[in-house]
């Protein structure tokens, strides 16, 4: 018989602000941009054969944003798994994250922790073309200000205008 992987409760908290206490921590990942992922399981209900339901558990990834420890709960027991370094280079891999609620669309760095759910993935000329459109700007937490609007900007001020 083997033995059943290490967990530990946690507590879930949800984009409008409540909480589910005693989620279950299973694993933490840490992705190429250096962002920790953590593999939970939440409890819920589903349907039984038969009629009924029963319980079941819905696993996902979250970022450490969406997760508060309990207190005296020893998160040390979950597995860890650090990246690795590589020797090839990392490409960049950008986000773009629509309009919400009068916000702007705003481009991330993958990984960002200011980046919603619905933000999709972007090549860097795709990211630097949504970029130069009204209305769209580049997040500043991340890397996506500090290396995309230079390059949008890159010989801005050579272009001649039209009274030149």
């Amino acid at each position: 018989m083997t033995e059943p992987s290490p967990s530990a409760p946690i507590t879930l908290v949800l984009p409008d602000g409540q909480t589910i206490e005693r989620v279950r921590l299973y694993e933490r990942q840490q992705l190429d941009s250096g962002l920790w992922m953590y593999r939970i399981g939440v409890p819920l209900w589903q349907t039984a054969a038969g009629g009924g339901v029963e319980p079941a558990e819905y696993s996902t990834w979250v970022t450490s944003a969406q997760l508060r420890p309990l207190p005296g709960v020893d998160l040390g027991r979950i597995p860890a798994h650090p990246r690795t370094h590589t020797s090839t280079p990392t490409r960049w891999a950008w986000l773009l994250d629509g309009r919400t609620h009068g916000r702007p669309a705003t481009i991330h760095a993958k990984g960002c922790r200011n980046a919603t759910d619905r933000a999709h993935p972007l090549g860097t000329m795709q990211a630097l073309d949504a970029l130069a459109r009204p209305g769209t700007t580049a997040c500043t937490v991340c890397d996506a200000s500090e290396v995309l609007l230079p390059i949008l900007a890159h010989g801005q001020s050579d272009v001649p205008t039209p009274d030149d």
